[in-house]
């Protein structure tokens, strides 16, 4: 934390009174003192300069987000980047040379809690450090880059005598005063947020932890509560935490006294990551009545679970189920009766604890952390005007604003934390009411009301917010708003980004495939919990609703967002993951349509496709259905609807090609020769080619790809193959209009039944010119608005199913 400033850093001069308001969040002063002027010469300072190295950081973070938010945004032609896109920051002559540098001071409120009954809130103090660019051109992705450093004390545990409050010390003159008594701002507080602890069972910590969850319980009464839950119900088992002892003991519900009065109800659950090699320590058949009477022997724990026994004892509290201890692991029918409580286990739970930063259970999660990203700063000498400036204060490198801590379609705190790579704890993570999150470098918390981190950021959600992870499923469960056509113009700024038919349900999915899962055929079990809580929130108590609901769900589909839950194909490669052939299950795990088919990463590309390219369009690019629903069939393992499967099928009516030919997709994206203007995006992840003959003899092409990686005994078998098509989208130009079109790939199995071996996407295709040099160029169609809606091929709908 110590470190040497450089010349300039320690010259920074400008002294600042807070005036902040509860509700005010302004721009405080310009920082005028003589600075580095370039880029370049903070890059060089920062070798030796802790400020400026962390300035340096936060520039190459701005940069980071920039990049790919201008890649999401198509900002820029994919195929064709700009040269310097992938360069460090300070490798990029416009940032090293052509730009600006400014800094600011800036004041707003922060961290709000209520101890012992009185409101208290933090101010914040920033440091805005701008690197300004002249923007030419947006294809050139050259914004402005931020470095947000926050004015914080370090921990009063790691200060003999602890620190006082109202007063910050900065670099040499740059000073805080505490506002003058009688203001505003003396009304308003001023404390100011401490750097997070590195022991994460420091009293400060344990503190803090305490008073969310005693916020929560008394404040969030109407919202931090789970819809349903039986009056004193509790898992089969828990463990029970007796203070002073050395054993745990296993608990069976019928002998943990919950009647209305009692507490006995409000246990924690654990999620946790098991380990490659799993949990050494488990309950099984034969070890249950030594762990009912003798108990366990806290010592002879993992240390993921002793972490948990202490913390739990810490908050108080008294119950806590772990599943390996709470599950009969060799006892397949307790396994599975318990399996199918887990929704009602995490989302029942008066707390869950996420132990993200440990990858197994002999780690641990409440050991030593890491440092923050901070500098402490010179304390500025006491004077008759600055008697308490004799702090030791800190400037803290924030996180880009893009990547603050947020909830909805920001980026997740956890994203990059162990237990966040595991499948089976993604519904860990959304079914809790409340939870206490364990991060490598911080506590947070999350409950259906507020959103807070152990560094004093926090967020009170909204009303139309509120109800955390499982109400965004909620909110656009057989949504009204859709990606298809609906017959009335919308303006762009009328479509709220987001709200479509099931979005929140396949983005989910998305970031659930990405995760590691041990056995396959656990990847529908694994996701089921959030499955059943949709129907109960959807059903409001409603038995035939509820039953509704439950008949709409299809092996990780649902009916009334089958075509876009039926667009599924590998994920292009990204920041958390890169991009890799989907990979075929052993054992059957669910029919050929659906996602959970295969294991791998996989993308729902309408959704982005709308969002980025066709949205603010509106009626003008609006999908089309080109596929009906007929019927379908599901064979449940174990009578769980939302479980494992043994079987299924899906039977469609939809346009039906052959595939003549196949060639692989060239390198130039195609153009039209007919019609002026910028040809849709192509996918990512087509590889091929297929040209389709209909009824008519009609020759189109159109790119696709394989799901799966080709076998030996399959290469050359490709045009076996037959072309479904699900939607299409008119994409409309000043004088006409291209037509993109979505569908799947399928092998016929006999004549009763096809599978589902890949995915097309792309706009229809002709070949063109010379025959000894022949290209394939887009077909435009000259038809006026009126057409748009009307299927260019003309082609007539058959019923097939898919298996």
């Amino acid at each position: 934390m110590n470190a040497n400033l450089c010349t300039l850093c320690l010259g920074l001069s400008a002294v600042v009174y807070s005036t902040v308001s509860n509700d005010e969040c302004r721009e405080v002063e310009s920082v005028d003192s003589p600075w580095h002027t370039t880029l370049g010469a903070v890059h060089q300072s920062s070798l030796t300069c802790r400020l400026c190295s962390l300035v340096m950081e936060g520039w190459s973070q701005s940069r980071a987000v920039q990049v790919e938010q201008a890649s999401l945004q198509a900002d820029f032609n994919i195929e064709n980047p700009p040269p310097d896109l992938h360069l460090p920051v300070y490798e990029i002559p416009v940032y090293r040379y052509g730009a600006r540098i400014k800094i600011s001071i800036y004041s707003e409120p922060g961290l709000t809690w209520v101890d012992g009954g009185k409101k208290n809130q933090m101010g914040e103090w920033h440091l805005v450090f701008a690197c300004n660019v002249e923007i030419l051109s947006s294809f050139e992705v050259h914004d402005s880059l931020e470095a947000f450093l926050r004015v914080v004390r370090e921990c009063d545990e790691d200060v003999a005598g602890g620190i006082r409050r109202n007063a910050i010390c900065t670099p040499d003159a740059l000073q805080i005063f505490p506002a003058a008594p009688g203001t505003k701002a003396e009304e308003y507080g001023g404390s100011i947020a401490s750097v997070a602890s590195s022991n994460p069972l420091s009293t400060q910590s344990i503190t803090i932890a305490k008073r969310w969850l005693e916020h929560c319980v008394r404040e969030h009464a109407e919202t931090c509560h789970a819809s349903g839950k039986p009056v004193g119900w509790i898992p089969t088992r828990l463990l029970e935490i007796i203070p002073g002892s050395t054993k745990t003991y296993l608990r069976e519900r019928g002998s943990i006294e919950v009647d209305n009065n009692s507490e006995n109800d409000h246990y924690v659950a654990l999620s946790h990551c098991w380990g490659v090699r799993g949990t050494p320590f488990t309950t099984t058949r034969k070890t249950l009545p030594i762990h009912v009477n003798e108990g366990i022997d806290i010592s002879e724990l993992p240390q993921t679970f002793r972490d948990a026994l202490i913390l739990v004892a810490g908050l108080g509290l008294q119950y806590l189920w772990i599943d390996s201890l709470c599950i009969l692991q060799d006892d397949f029918e307790d396994w599975a009766n318990e399996a199918a409580q887990m929704a009602d286990i995490y989302r029942h739970a008066y707390l869950v604890i996420n132990a993200a930063n440990s990858s197994g259970d002999t780690l641990g999660f409440l050991g030593e952390r890491e440092a923050p990203d901070v500098v402490r700063l010179p304390a500025v000498p006491s004077s008759s005007t600055t008697s308490h400036l004799d702090l030791n204060l800190c400037l803290q490198l924030l996180p880009h604003a893009n990547q603050w801590f947020s909830l909805g379609e920001g980026p997740d705190h956890l994203r990059k934390e162990p237990l966040s790579t595991r499948a089976w704890c993604l519904q860990e993570r959304y079914l809790p009411v409340r939870a206490l999150q364990y991060g490598t470098r911080q506590t947070f918390w999350e409950c259906q009301s507020m959103r807070a981190s152990e560094d004093g950021y926090l967020c009170v959600l909204r009303p139309e917010e509120q109800g955390g992870h499982v109400q965004r499923l909620v909110r656009t469960a057989n949504f009204s708003r859709s990606v298809f056509a609906r017959g009335e113009y919308r303006e762009a700024h009328t479509e709220p980004d987001g709200m479509y038919n099931w979005f929140h349900w396949y983005q989910m999915v998305q970031d659930y495939t990405a995760r590691d899962i041990s056995k396959p055929t656990d990847r529908l079990p694994a996701i089921a919990g959030l499955a059943r809580a949709i129907v109960r929130e959807k059903g409001r108590g409603d038995a035939k609703l509820e039953w509704e609901m439950e008949n709409e769900y299809m092996a990780g589909l649902w009916k009334s967002g089958l075509l876009e839950g039926l667009f599924w194909c590998k994920a292009a490669g990204g920041d958390s993951q890169k991009q890799q052939q989907l990979i075929p299950t052993e054992e059957y795990v669910a029919p050929s349509w659906s996602w959970a088919s295969v294991l791998g990463a996989v993308h729902f590309p309408v959704y982005d496709w709308y969002r980025r390219s066709a949205r603010w369009k509106a009626k003008m690019a609006d999908f089309e259905p080109l596929a009906e629903y007929v019927s379908h069939t599901v064979e449940s393992i174990a009578q769980d609807p939302f479980g494992g499967l043994a079987g299924g099928g899906l039977t469609v009516k939809a346009p039906l090609f052959s595939v003549r030919k196949v060639r692989s997709r060239q390198d130039r994206p195609p153009q039209s020769e007919t019609l002026f203007g910028e040809p849709p995006r192509r996918s990512g992840v087509a590889d091929k080619v297929y040209q389709l003959q209909d009824g008519k003899n009609n020759h189109i092409w159109v790119e696709g790809g394989m799901d799966t990686a080709l076998t030996d005994d399959q290469e050359g078998k490709e045009t076996e193959l037959a072309v479904l098509f699900l939607f299409r989208l008119p994409f409309t130009l000043d004088h006409g209009f291209f037509d993109q079109r979505f569908g799947l790939l399928l092998k016929r199995l006999d004549d009763r039944c096809f599978k589902r071996v890949g995915f097309i996407d792309g706009v229809l295709l002709k070949e063109a010119g010379p025959y000894f040099f022949k290209r394939l160029k887009i077909v435009g169609y000259h038809q006026d608005m009126s057409f748009v809606s009307v299927d260019s091929l003309g082609l007539e709908k058959q019923e097939v199913t898919i298996c």
